[in-house]
């Protein structure tokens, strides 16, 4: 596993842990903080998700940025 790979699971648990300590105030930010943590995850450990987003890495990963922006929009 490379640093850029471990440091975004270090970010998703970091989201993880922000999206729980934030869910009674603003359920909008904790819905996205724990979509990017998911689809984090999900880029790393599933074969299958790899293959489905195939072609679309870019796309995931702006989609991902989006999600992290609304959340700490929301936030602010």
């Amino acid at each position: 596993m490379n640093l850029g790979r471990l440091l975004e699971l270090v970010l998703a648990m970091a989201a993880v842990a922000i999206s729980i300590s934030v869910v009674t105030t603003d359920l909008l930010a904790a819905a996205c903080l724990l979509q990017f943590a998911i689809l984090i995850v999900l880029e790393h450990d599933s074969e299958t998700f790899r293959t489905l987003i195939d072609g679309y890495e870019r796309e995931l990963t702006f989609f991902k940025w989006a999600l992290l922006l609304v959340a700490f929009v929301s936030l602010w």
